[in-house]
């Protein structure tokens, strides 16, 4: 069910940059939230089929992705979350780490290490890659029904830290999170008790299989009426 469905273009010309405190960024489309970081700057292309956004200071450059994924458009939120819970295949990963061309030039991409964090509600699938030069790129994604929640970052100059960018990768959300994990809570619960009520099913109809026919009072259970084999009536018949 789960597809990236990344196809970025960067290097376009973006519609504004300027200096931000630490807030909340919510695009027009309805795609995507996210915090922020204080001091960076921020600049959105224009519109297109994807929300682009380049956040930057002195020492950093992320890309942040909203980003419509038609395969689990129909998807219900409770099959998003468990199915974002593995590991993404290390293809998947790489193919869209190189969509994001200003990273990985000549589809440079090379995964490093990869986990999953679900202590949160919504998984988030994190990566680092290798990118030309050497350049250390760290990643992050989540999933909703019918849209992928990237955001790619690089330090300047360095490896930098991956804990420099959680604050960034954990406030990747989307406008209708609050509605969707009502219905996967509800989708959750309802799952739970059909697989409940099926087990409790499947042990009456065992239990009833196991236990033994009931025996008439000689100890044979024949379809002969007791009276029939008594050698007393026999006798009595006899004479």
């Amino acid at each position: 069910m789960r597809t990236i469905a990344l196809a970025a273009i960067l290097g376009a010309t973006f519609t504004f940059a300027t200096p931000v405190a630490a807030q909340q960024f919510s695009d027009s489309a309805g795609r995507i939230t996210f915090n922020t970081p204080s001091g960076w700057r921020a600049e959105r292309q224009g519109p297109t089929a994807q929300t682009v956004v380049l956040l930057f200071n002195a020492s950093n450059d992320c890309y942040v992705f909203g980003t419509p994924n038609s395969v689990t458009a129909n998807a219900s939120p409770d099959a998003v979350v468990r199915t974002t819970t593995t590991p993404i295949e290390a293809s998947a990963w790489t193919n869209t780490a190189n969509s994001v061309r200003d990273f990985f030039s000549g589809n440079s991409a090379q995964l490093v290490s990869q986990t999953v964090d679900t202590s949160r509600f919504w998984p988030v699938q994190r990566a680092q890659f290798n990118g030309a030069g050497g350049k250390t790129v760290y990643a992050a994604m989540t999933s909703r029904p019918g849209f992928d929640l990237m955001a790619f970052c690089a330090p300047a100059s360095g490896a930098g830290a991956a804990s420099s960018y959680d604050a960034l990768f954990n406030s990747l959300a989307h406008p209708n999170d609050a509605a969707w994990q009502q219905a996967a809570g509800d989708q959750a619960a309802a799952r739970q008790a059909a697989q409940e009520a099926a087990a409790a099913q499947q042990a009456a109809a065992a239990q009833q299989q196991a236990q033994p026919q009931a025996q008439e009072a000689d100890g044979v259970n024949d379809g002969v009426a007791r009276s029939s084999r008594d050698p007393r009536a026999r006798r009595s018949r006899g004479n």
